[in-house]
């Protein structure tokens, strides 16, 4: 499939990085997606985890954010928490920040990170008394409860996991239509928790469930692979593949000095992850000088990504915005 869409480019926002940076939040969330809008971007991003991996809370911070701008799409990359977080409260949180942003936003789901995965990933289930097997169809039903209850009133569900009758939840989002997405990466979650072995089925999950695909720590050829299970399940569930996005959620870090952005990028993410990236490094970070970036950011756009959430791995996020917006005109 040759992609003829419009290229977009969305700025993650730094809600984790600025626990351990000891950065001021109000410049590195604020006044960059200001700059952001300012310089032509289409979006802000917020990633979103509870106790695994603290940050500042991503409905918060988006409303934050939309108070400051008036165009950008506003979306979670990803919503970690998701299978944590009870789908009518979160229905209610999302649709006022909807309403706040004039329409603006997008939800994007996950399981995050499986708890096999390391102690602190299980006990923060363990703290919510939610098992882990849990996870997938509280990802199923929750998304179906959102759609039904932003749609309709005296909203009735029975489901494996959610119960409730007639329940009306106000307000509804400005949007017609909320865009959900799904991130996955079935490359590096291996067996699903609450689908174990059957990694085909996160493909079909991410074409019946979503509007739209986010993945990340994939080479070019992995995505294109991917993308292209994923588009077969899109087609099978009756939706239009041209109108289905395709998202890369992509770690950056400009810098002339090749090595010491090498570096950095090494150092942030040990911060960020408590564990070494240096085997995964080159995969998963575009670092060096702009003609360095623009090969990678290519790399992929030929392998179908619509979207790209860019994360700065750098200390200092409004440089790094600086300097990336340099590339930026190339794609508007």
């Amino acid at each position: 499939m040759e992609n003829m869409a419009k290229i977009t480019f969305g700025i993650v926002l730094p809600t984790r990085g600025v626990l351990f940076s000891g950065a001021d939040p109000k410049k590195d969330i604020i006044e960059l997606s200001k700059m952001a809008e300012e310089f032509g971007y289409d979006g802000v991003w917020a990633g979103d985890s509870i106790l695994a991996k603290p940050r500042l809370d991503s409905i918060a911070v988006l409303s934050a954010v939309a108070g400051v701008t008036g165009r950008l799409k506003l979306g979670t990359s990803c919503f970690a928490s998701f299978p944590l977080r009870h789908p009518i409260l979160l229905a209610y949180q999302w649709a006022t920040l909807d309403q706040l942003s004039g329409g603006r936003t997008i939800l994007v789901v996950c399981q995050g990170t499986p708890t096999q995965h390391g102690r602190i990933y299980r006990n923060e289930y363990d703290a919510f008394g939610i098992s882990p097997k849990e996870k997938i169809p509280r990802i199923e039903e929750g998304i179906e409860i959102l759609r039904k209850v932003w749609k309709e009133d005296n909203v009735s569900y029975d489901g494996k996991i959610f119960k409730f009758k007639e329940v009306t939840v106000q307000p509804k989002p400005a949007q017609k239509d909320v865009p959900i997405w799904i991130a996955s990466n079935p490359r590096s979650t291996g067996e699903l928790e609450g689908a174990p072995g059957n990694i085909e089925a996160n493909f079909e999950r991410v074409g019946k469930y979503s509007d739209g695909w986010m993945t990340t720590m994939v080479t070019p050829e992995e995505y294109r692979e991917d993308l292209d299970k994923v588009l077969v399940y899109v087609k099978k569930h009756g939706k239009s593949q041209s109108e289905f996005k395709t998202s890369l959620y992509y770690n950056v870090n400009v810098d002339k000095d090749k090595q010491h952005a090498a570096e950095e990028s090494k150092d942030f993410l040990q911060k960020y992850y408590r564990e070494d990236p240096s085997g995964i490094l080159d995969k998963w970070v575009a670092f060096g000088d702009l003609s360095d970036i623009t090969k990678k950011l290519e790399g992929f756009i030929r392998a179908g990504v619509q979207d790209f959430n860019i994360r700065f791995v750098a200390w200092d996020q409004m440089e790094q915005l600086k300097r990336f917006n340099e590339i930026l005109p190339s794609y508007q």
